[in-house]
């Protein structure tokens, strides 16, 4: 995908292509935000951008945006710096586990040895500098200079004072001498020593300070600590300059020095200092600027990297700036996730494990028609400065959005853009947990258009009710035996009817059944579900997700693997436990997910679970006797293993993983029949390309469909089951070889013969 989005207006106009078109079964895309721009290059004709979670290219010839990640080439996540090499054309790409890419003409190469390297403390990769096809990498450990050419690290220049290790923060060079920043004063050497590698070739400037960055600025060595700006004369340190805020970095311009700030409002400044250290510019930006690039073009263009709202452009002095960034939500968490029809929303909060919210304030955002919007602090003006840490969002049936705070309640945001807000003085009841905490904590819509809402860290009704008549109603369950009292998280709601939930801190599940009939309690109905035959056969009293199958059986995550009800409408009779299935995989029989903390649960079309961990994720056929696929960041574009959240897309088999460390999809096989029902079978593609070896999807089958494919002879090519409403082939006959080009009809029926379906397809030659 290749998407540009212009925020803010400027004086250079910028044109947009986005490629909507349907996805291959088995595709990966990412979903990252590009807003956090924390370093920039540039070859003259396009601009290379690091963030903190991906990369992207701005192509100023094409005027097009390219975001990258795992899924088209890069070798890991968690950007650190970005760097270019004239001679060999190279970008070199740092990551913050000392994973080192280079990029050029599209491709990605990976060099891994400083990330593998065992060392004693950090390795971290502090700045990219470059010079004659070889590339200075300063580090933790010291200069890592690496061939472009050959693709190979070079050699390595250690520093070291008193058997300590020195970080080199950034290196430069005039024409004669390297000049490195350290955290413990400026060394220089002679660019032809023959054995730079050894410390004793490095003389000092100065060994008392510690410097953050150094830059050439025609000729002249400027060099800087946090705070104050010093040129070095005649191996003399010359004190210029005092800054009232944080110095970011030194960027050299076209006729001056410019000085990147930083201060605590989220703001930042940027000054230009001349030849005879004087100010001649200077500008201030909303976020943090963390690189500057100047242009020769007439207007005198500037394009500076910003950690809070990405690639920023300034024309004149006091025009607009710009803003450029691929499509993205504006931050990596997904704590939470609601999918249906290629509708995403996300709540990007959290909390630990201790139920301390993460005060996140990058609220919720929204994707739909291939664009992103977001709700935080600051823009959105309902959220103003204070509502912040969304941990769980849902669209209800009537178009509603709801937007649950771990810390500020609940927001629901209506379909024409009015909305409601409650908090202090409402239907959510205060936290005893801490202050001034209203802490929602799950959501789940009934058959009948209500929206329940739990309520999490001892508050007095754990349990809320929204009608779809726009009545409240509260419940509080008996003290049953748990941690925190009438504390609640997940919640689901059975095919009867029944809500179950979370009792967070190792309380089990509690299940309770109003009858549907929320205005009246005299009917209500409870119990708790715990560890242990007898009390509720659960494998762990410490539950963090829960599913309900298409058979009508609840899934239940625990910290130590899954437990399955079977009959969950006799769970409050007390005359039905969860079992703990036992299953083999390969050699090992144990449990489903022994020893596992089954953080997520998500069933498909066809009634597989997707299972989340901390150790990547699992797709086990239905009864979960077969693992079907597994991923991993050694095997997937997945940026963790630590899974917080999966949701399914029901309408186009998007199964969307929210992990630590960013927001992926995966085209899934499988999509609900009874949605996607449909007279005509839809096939994709259609025609199948000449040596097209992807799966082919067909999809509006009635659920679980008989599939049969036949050449227009009537001869069969292939039989399958349909997964839920879509049937998948790889375009090959049973033998194993591609069928010859061609019409092929689609026969299907229904288990009893009552419902057929036919479609037909080309393969071309």
């Amino acid at each position: 995908m290749r998407i540009i989005k212009l925020l803010v207006a400027t004086t250079i106009l910028f044109t947009s292509t986005v490629y909507a078109q349907d996805r291959p079964i088995g595709q990966w895309r990412a979903h990252l935000p590009y807003n956090t721009a924390i370093d920039i290059a540039s070859d003259g004709a396009s601009l290379f951008v690091a963030t903190e979670q991906a990369f992207f290219v701005f192509d100023q010839l094409g005027n097009e945006l390219i975001p990258y990640s795992k899924v088209n080439g890069m070798s890991d996540v968690g950007m650190q710096g970005v760097g270019y090499d004239n001679i060999t054309e190279t970008v070199i790409l740092s990551y913050t586990n000392s994973n080192i890419d280079l990029f050029k003409n599209n491709e990605f190469f990976n060099i891994p040895d400083l990330k593998l390297k065992t060392v004693t403390g950090s390795k971290a990769i502090n700045s990219i500098y470059t010079e004659g096809g070889l590339a200075y990498l300063s580090t933790d450990i010291g200069i890592v200079v690496i061939n472009l050419e050959k693709k190979e690290i070079k050699e390595t220049y250690t520093f070291t004072k008193k058997g300590q290790n020195i970080p080199i923060n950034e290196l430069t060079a005039d024409q004669s001498f390297f000049y490195a920043a350290t955290g413990k004063g400026i060394y220089k050497a002679d660019k032809n020593s023959p054995n730079l590698q050894a410390f004793s070739s490095w003389s000092a400037i100065d060994t008392v300070r510690s410097y953050i960055g150094i830059a050439n600025q025609k000729g002249k060595i400027f060099t800087t600590l946090v705070d104050s700006l010093f040129v070095i004369d005649n191996n003399t340190l010359t004190y210029l300059y005092d800054s009232d805020s944080n110095t970011k970095r030194l960027c050299p311009g076209n006729d001056g020095l410019w000085i990147l700030e930083n201060y605590d409002n989220f703001t930042g400044q940027c000054k230009k200092i001349s030849d005879n250290y004087t100010f001649i510019d200077s500008f201030r930006i909303n976020g943090f600027p963390t690189n500057l690039l100047p242009t020769n073009l007439p207007d005198s263009t500037k394009w500076i990297s910003n950690s809070v709202n990405g690639l920023m452009v300034r024309t004149l002095k006091g025009a607009p700036y710009g803003v450029l960034l691929p499509e993205g939500p504006e931050y990596f968490s997904s704590y939470d996730i609601y999918a249906n029809d290629k509708e995403l929303w996300v709540a990007h909060g959290g909390y630990d494990d201790q139920y301390r919210p993460s005060n996140n304030r990058y609220g919720f955002s929204q994707y739909l028609n291939q664009e992103w919007t977001n709700y935080k602090i600051y823009d959105y003006q309902p959220f103003g400065d204070s509502l912040i840490n969304f941990t769980n969002i849902l669209k209800a049936p009537n178009g509603n959005v709801y937007a649950g705070s771990t810390s500020s309640g609940l927001f629901i945001l209506k379909p024409d853009g009015s909305y409601e807000y409650y908090k202090q003085n409402s239907i959510i009841s205060p936290s005893s947990t801490g202050g001034d905490l209203y802490r929602v904590s799950g959501f789940a819509a009934d058959d009948d258009g209500n929206v329940w809402i739990t309520v999490l860290g001892g508050v007095p009704n754990e349990l809320v009710v929204h009608t779809a008549d726009n009545e409240w109603y509260t419940f509080a369950t008996p003290f049953y035996s748990m941690p925190i009292t009438h504390g609640a998280g997940n919640i689901i709601i059975d095919d009867f009817g029944q809500k179950w939930y979370a009792a967070i801190g190792g309380g089990g599940v509690i299940v309770f059944d109003d009858n549907r009939t929320p205005e009246d309690k005299t009917d209500d109905r409870s119990t708790q579900l715990l560890a242990g035959e007898g009390s509720g056969g659960l494998p762990d009293n410490t539950v963090y997700c829960l599913a309900n199958d298409q058979d009508g059986a609840i899934w239940i995550g625990t910290a130590n693997g899954i437990g399955i009800v079977n009959c969950p409408s006799s769970v409050i009779e007390k005359q039905c436990e969860a079992e703990k299935r036992i299953v083999q995989f390969d050699d090992f029989a144990g449990y489903l997910f022994q020893n596992e903390q089954v953080k997520a649960i998500a069933v498909d079309g066809g009634n597989r679970k997707w299972i989340g961990t901390n150790n990547g994720i699992w797709l086990i056929s239905p009864d979960g006797d077969e693992i079907l696929e597994r991923f991993t960041t050694d095997n997937s574009p997945l940026p963790s293993n630590i899974i917080q959240k999966i949701t399914i897309d029901p309408i186009t088999g998007d199964v969307y993983f929210g992990t630590e460390l960013g927001l992926m999809s995966y085209r899934g096989a499988a999509i609900d029949a009874d949605i996607n029902k449909s007279d005509d079978l839809i096939t994709f593609p259609n025609p199948v390309p000449s040596g097209y070896s992807g799966t082919i999807a067909i999809k509006g089958f009635v659920e679980n469909a008989d599939v049969r494919i036949t050449d227009v002879s009537g001869q069969l090519v292939y039989k399958t089951t349909a997964l839920g409403g879509q049937a998948v082939w790889n375009g090959t006959d049973y033998t194993g070889r591609r069928v010859q080009s061609g019409v092929y009809l689609i026969f299907a029926t229904n288990k009893d013969g009552s419902e057929t379906q036919t479609g037909k397809m080309v393969f071309m030659e």
